[in-house]
């Protein structure tokens, strides 16, 4: 991807060496919210199906890499590069990661300068305070430190990390993160904006509401969806701002939560159901794309497999999904936080 014109290196490194709310929009349940996406007819070069990522006008394929796995996990440099080069020689032009995702940011800087034109990049910083001008200086921190090891000097998309896990007021606060993300897009270190959402809905609702977040990402599945609700009652105030939608935790995320990712095991969610639920998120309207972090270079490439064979489901299937959803719920819980 071209790096925002207009802003040149030495803008990048004078700012990295010297960068010092309302929740009123109403929910929209009921058929509105789940129109199904349109199938997408536009492939890329490797069969991948490719959708548009909201107003922010990029075309991205349907299934992007997430790294937390690999970089929970620790397998070593040499095999952790081999599963993120072997994602994106299968076609995958979407990556995701985050500073605290342990190594990912380290395998992934292996990778990423070769296929740094041809991909979508994306990270996140966290805020870590609930003083909004200590939570910007971390996040700096976390940033510098995402580009180092991600041997780029920008992103496409930086996102605000978790957003259920502080008030929208500290994230909104003058001088806090939301500020400090714009700064970041000024100086051309990012194209766009973020926010990614685990848990509280709300939380989003107010940031989505000040119209400077160009992409949300949150939980979207036919499980969750019955214990978060993001999608009716967040979707409907990111669709209302334009902005790109990407679904995360498509597969329930690890079985034991968030300590199992340092071991590689099994999703929450069935085997025998993941190709439906990857089907299931991207049937929502407005999902650009789903999330899905491999361990292995066979999970890797049968994502692949499944994101080439993607059809909407059938009102039957859907139906059938979101009825055996409610039952999961209770089984599966708020595992990523709280839901109200």
């Amino acid at each position: 991807m071209n790096k925002k014109s207009g802003t040149g290196l030495m803008d990048r490194r004078q700012f990295l060496t010297g960068f010092g709310a309302c929740l009123g929009a109403g929910a929209v349940t009921g058929p509105a919210a789940w129109a199904e996406t349109t199938a997408p007819t536009e492939r890329n070069t490797a069969g991948i199906p490719m959708r548009t990522l909201g107003r922010t006008g990029a075309k991205i394929t349907i299934l992007g890499l997430g790294s937390a796995p690999v970089g929970h996990s620790k397998p070593g440099i040499e095999a952790g590069t081999k599963v993120y080069r072997a994602a994106l020689e299968a076609g995958i032009g979407y990556v995701d990661t985050a500073h605290f995702y342990d190594d990912a940011e380290t395998y992934l800087g292996q990778v990423i300068p070769a296929y740094r034109d041809r991909i979508f990049l994306a990270t996140k910083a966290l805020p870590t305070s609930p003083d909004p001008k200590e939570s910007a200086r971390q996040m700096q921190l976390q940033f510098e430190t995402s580009l180092r090891l991600l041997r780029t000097d920008h992103v496409d998309l930086l996102h605000i990390h978790n957003v259920g896990s502080c008030s929208p007021e500290m994230i909104l606060a003058p001088g806090g993160p939301l500020e400090f993300v714009r700064n970041a897009r000024e100086k051309g270190l990012t194209r766009f904006v973020g926010i990614t959402g685990h848990s509280l809905p709300l939380h989003c609702i107010g940031i989505l509401n000040t119209g400077e977040i160009d992409v949300l990402m949150v939980v979207l599945n036919f499980v969750d969806n019955h214990i978060y609700s993001f999608t009716d009652k967040v979707l409907p105030v990111a669709r209302k701002h334009g902005c790109g939608i990407l679904a995360m935790k498509v597969f329930g995320g690890h079985a034991k939560g968030f300590a199992g990712y340092r071991q590689r095991g099994p999703a929450k969610m069935p085997v025998e159901l993941l190709e439906k639920t990857m089907r299931f998120s991207l049937g929502i309207e407005g999902v650009a794309g789903a999330i899905i972090g491999p361990y292995t270079v066979d999970e890797a490439e049968q994502n692949v497999r499944w994101a080439k064979r993607y059809q909407p489901l059938s009102a039957a299937e859907r139906q059938e999904l979101d009825e055996r959803g409610k039952a999961m719920a209770s089984e599966w819980g708020p595992r990523f936080g709280p839901a109200a």
